[in-house]
């Protein structure tokens, strides 16, 4: 047929015909291919037309396809790098190839391919093109291990994703361990969202949906600690530390705290890793935010749970919040407080221990300074011998009397 019966084909039918000729000695057709299809999505007018129909007949897998094929074949996988590129511009495209486990397919074959600086170029276009997407399959990843452990179902364990053609595109999975162990699925779901939470710290849609991921383990996960396991209080407090002032961040972090406290291990590890600042920094931040300070106080309470986390929220001012809290509405009847404080505070601490870290005793300078006077004074005083010595350490008995004053 040679190129000029490539020409007269339409794009949609000229993928169809590559799909059939995917053979190992087709490989100068398939290159021939490939570049007509190059030039087609960006021949001006029909352009978006022709990135469209390659796109609904499965070009983007078939690009794939042809570089795991002819993986050593310089030819041939510089002609689908440049088609591959041009048909990234349509809008989706994108998306659909990450989720196609895309990018690692083309990083292999630069690997393969790094002296041929035609293939390097167009292939760190490619990658480019990618990257700026990324975040963007992080969080499809992160709702998916969401929902599998909000409904309690098997969660895919491998990281190899591809789609399933056919008359639903479903996820598919590759190379998993036992899909029925669900709690070893949720514990690598969960070290997932951690990965995408490092990798996408600057993307605000991958920090929210990976502490709500978190969340749901906290309430319905089958083993909670697993959390501990895979960093998450890290990534946590991490998240809650960087955006500040988001509330929905910010109220997420702290009902997740909330929730975790109610696993002492996990409450123990909470507090060793930094959740004691974010809560009492969220509490102080949001002055003017009811829900904020109630959640932030449940999750005081939580965290009291521990005695070391006890100890580090009364360094930093615990006994001063509960004290605004509990007594001055007692000693100010007229004062609207409208937080609930937990009963726990009430059973731990007394109106006079609130009271006494509020309003401490004054210092009696002047009796402090009397009783340092006083003890320098016993140091130096005649019952001791004087540190510059006195005549009876140079004279013995006998030789004092010879001594001539």
């Amino acid at each position: 047929m040679g190129n000029l019966g490539m020409k007269l084909k339409s794009a949609e039918a000229l993928v169809g015909q590559m799909h059939l000729k995917m053979n190992i000695d087709e490989k100068y057709w398939m290159s021939e291919a490939c570049d007509e299809l190059a030039v087609r999505v960006q021949r001006w007018g029909f352009a978006s037309s022709n990135r469209r129909a390659i796109i609904r007949g499965s070009g983007l897998e078939m690009f794939l396809e042809i570089v795991k094929l002819w993986e050593k074949d310089e030819i041939v996988i510089r002609s689908a790098f440049r088609a591959l590129l041009n048909t990234l511009a349509e809008p989706g495209s994108i998306e659909h190839l990450l989720e196609m486990g895309g990018r690692q397919i083309i990083d292999q074959a630069m690997q393969l391919h790094k002296e041929e600086p035609q293939i390097k170029g167009v292939g760190t276009k490619i990658m480019y093109a990618l990257l700026g997407k990324g975040a963007y399959v992080a969080m499809k990843d992160v709702k998916r291990v969401s929902k599998a452990i909000q409904y309690t179902v098997p969660l895919p364990v491998a990281d190899t994703i591809h789609v399933e053609e056919g008359k639903r595109k479903r996820f598919v999975v590759e190379d998993t361990d036992d899909p029925n162990d669900m709690e070893l699925g949720q514990k690598k779901g969960v070290m997932r969202v951690v990965a995408s939470m490092k990798k996408f710290s600057h993307d605000l849609v991958v920090q929210e949906g990976g502490i709500e991921a978190f969340m749901l383990l906290a309430r319905k996960g089958l083993n909670p600690r697993v959390i501990v396991e895979a960093e998450g209080i890290e990534a946590l407090v991490a998240s809650m530390t960087g955006y500040p002032k988001n509330y929905r961040i910010q109220w997420r972090g702290l009902s997740t705290i909330t929730d975790l406290c109610a696993h002492l291990a996990v409450c123990s590890e909470l507090g060793k890793r930094g959740a004691v600042n974010v809560v009492m920094n969220a509490y102080e931040r949001f002055t003017d935010n009811k829900d904020i300070r109630q959640q932030a106080i449940w999750a005081m309470s939580g965290l009291c749970k521990i005695g070391h986390c006890q100890q580090r929220l009364e360094e930093v001012n615990l006994k001063l919040i509960l004290y605004k809290l509990i007594v001055i509405p007692v000693k100010s009847p007229g004062t609207e407080i409208d937080i609930v404080v937990p009963l726990k505070f009430r059973q731990i601490y007394s109106y006079d221990d609130l009271n006494l870290a509020a309003n401490p005793p004054k210092k009696d300078l002047y009796a402090e300074k009397a009783a340092e006077a006083a003890k320098l004074k016993a140091g130096r005083g005649g019952g001791g011998k004087p540190t510059h010595g006195t005549v009876d350490d140079f004279f013995t008995a006998g030789e004092k009397g010879l001594v001539d004053w």
